[in-house]
């Protein structure tokens, strides 16, 4: 059974996003952890392959950005964005 998925996306620029890390809730936190984690490391390394200038990821979550500083991901909080609100 798989424990973690992530995923690439290319973005413009040269960059990637990475899109919908997921783990499978049959396994405990620890284990679902450390599969994020390779996932994760995995996605850097693919990025590197590709000769990307860089990953972005967007998110609000504490535990996410927390985890993004154990791969040196920075954290940018004036960030623009532009939204088109659909509802």
């Amino acid at each position: 059974h798989p424990i973690a998925a992530g995923f690439l996306r290319r973005v413009e620029g040269g960059y990637a996003q990475l899109d919908t890390l997921t783990s499978n809730k049959l396994f405990g936190s620890q284990l679902r952890h450390e599969g994020i984690n390779l996932v994760v490391n995995e996605l850097i390394e693919e990025s590197k392959r590709l000769k990307l200038h860089g990953i972005i990821a967007l998110t609000k979550d504490e535990g996410v950005i927390s985890r993004s500083k154990h791969f040196d991901f920075i954290e940018i909080p004036e960030q623009r964005l532009i939204v088109k609100k659909l509802i």
